[in-house]
């Protein structure tokens, strides 16, 4: 990427050369021409006096001087309208880079679930095998690890307890297993309330507050052992955690990595889990509901600053759509989509700076023409060598508009360096020059707004015009001499 930064700068530098060598022959044709009328105009005026002959000479000087004008603009137009392009690629250079001072944009999308609650309950399970006479050979010399793949794994977490018997059935043997185990009855989630404030970061990435709330209960009419299980996003920061359920904190997860609370609930009786934390993410929030098994009673999930997020296919659409607020409010349901936010490029203020750039070469244009009108249309006496001298420090102004970006920020540089431009300017032409220069050089700035550019613009014309015909009519109610 660098190579192509640096091919673009050649190729501005390329472009300034060969607009020069394509104006060479119309150039050296005019001054042949100039030159040719001059000597003729001697020739046939050898009767005239002197000073009609300097007249002739000044003619001359003033027609070069207004082709050195011209020339300049040429060059400082293409100049300016190859900055987008070299801004472009620098931008792209940065953002490409291997190393970089801003990491936030390569960060992980953030998966956050839903807790899932279940009451634990004993169970009881039979498995009965008749077995050969053969088979009691072998158990005896292999042992009952034979049977392993018609049985229930006795090392399983949830095996509380395990009993084995046989008993003779004729030549048969009758092989009973029973294993009592921990087992989970899915339990719905009353009532869920999130509050998710997204904060927008460079390119994709976001930094979000999550703030849930959550409400289950025991429905039974017997009390039950609870238990509550839910995970915190993996592969991403996760700051500022705060965990209770009740009033017990839970500080630590298990050895799966899941926080779990457990605990005996009488009928009816409620709990609530308020989950709390700060993390930084880019391209994709999923949130999933976790319902598969069981049902969300009520759900509401309200976002607030995610601004251009769109939304995902296959993903859950938002029930209420109110500017830069989205919500979620759904009941008694139970449903395996998730709730999904993807994050397009904030590429909205880099298109708007690109977008100012390329009114630079405008902004030139109007300032030669501004200034020629005007000191026609107020009596003024413009000289070509001035204009050109006032035209080279306004655009040093324009061309220094991406080199102070680089420092400042692209809305900073663009109102900076263009009136910057202008005040030099102002130095050679005078304060008069102002009238014509202030609005070329906010001409650029008009374009930073993504969505108002044209309404900005109108109002600069209107602005401009109105303060042109206050200052002619001023002029006109001043007493002549």
């Amino acid at each position: 990427m660098l190579d192509s930064f640096i091919q673009s700068v050649v190729n501005l530098l390329g472009g300034i050369v060969a607009l020069l060598v394509r104006l060479a022959l119309p150039l050296a044709l005019a001054c042949g021409l100039v030159s040719l009328a001059v000597t003729v105009a001697l020739i046939f005026g050898r009767e005239k006096t002197a000073l009609d002959g300097l007249s002739l000479r000044q003619a001359a000087r003033r027609g070069a001087a207004w082709g050195v004008l011209a020339l300049c603009v040429c060059v400082g137009w293409t100049i300016l309208r190859a900055v987008p392009d070299v801004a472009r690629r620098e931008i792209e250079w940065r953002q490409s880079a291997e190393a970089t001072a801003n990491p936030t944009p390569d960060a992980e999308p953030i998966y956050q679930s839903g807790p899932a609650v279940a009451a634990l309950v004993e169970k009881t399970y039979t498995r009965t095998l008749t077995l050969p006479p053969s088979f009691l050979e072998r158990i005896g010399t292999e042992g009952i690890g034979i049977l392993s793949p018609y049985l229930t794994d006795p090392s399983a977490e949830n095996v509380l307890r395990l009993r084995d018997t046989f008993a003779r059935s004729g030549q048969d043997v009758v092989f009973t297993r029973e294993v009592t185990r921990l087992d989970e009855e899915p339990l719905p989630v009353k009532s869920t309330n999130i509050s998710l404030k997204f904060q927008r970061l460079a390119e994709r990435a976001y930094d979000v507050a999550f703030d849930g709330n959550y409400i289950f209960e025991n429905p039974t009419v017997e009390p039950r052992t609870v238990r509550c299980q839910f995970s915190l996003p993996y592969g991403v920061t996760v700051r500022d955690v705060s965990i209770r359920v009740g009033d017990t904190a839970l500080a630590e997860p298990n050895e799966q990595g899941a926080y779990e609370w457990r605990g005996e609930l009488r009928p009816g009786e409620r709990r609530e889990l308020h989950l709390r934390y700060h993390a930084r993410g880019a391209h994709l929030f999923h949130y999933d509901l976790g319902s598969q098994r069981r049902r969300v009673q009520q759900f509401k999930l309200e976002v607030t600053g995610s601004g251009t997020a769109r939304f995902p296919r296959g993903s859950l659409e938002p029930t209420l759509q109110a500017g830069d607020r989205l919500e979620w409010s759904l009941d008694n349901v139970v449903t395996a989509q998730k709730i999904a936010l993807a994050f397009p490029p904030d590429i909205e203020r880099e298109e708007a700076y690109l977008q100012a750039l390329n009114a630079l070469g405008a902004s030139l244009i109007l300032f030669v023409l501004g200034n020629l009108i005007a000191g026609y249309a107020f009596g003024g006496k413009v000289t070509p060598g001035v204009l050109t001298a006032g035209l080279a420090l306004f655009g040093l102004g324009l061309v220094a508009t991406p080199i102070l970006a680089y420092y400042l920020g692209g809305v900073a540089a663009v109102l900076i360096g263009p009136l910057l431009g202008a005040m030099l300017a102002a130095g050679v032409l005078g304060r008069e020059s102002l009238r014509v220069g202030l609005p070329a050089a906010l001409l650029p700035a008009a374009f930073l707004s993504p969505h108002h550019s044209g309404l900005l613009l109108l109002l600069l014309i209107l602005v401009s015009l109105g303060a042109a015909v206050l200052l002619r009519q001023r002029r006109s109610l001043v007493p002549r001499g």
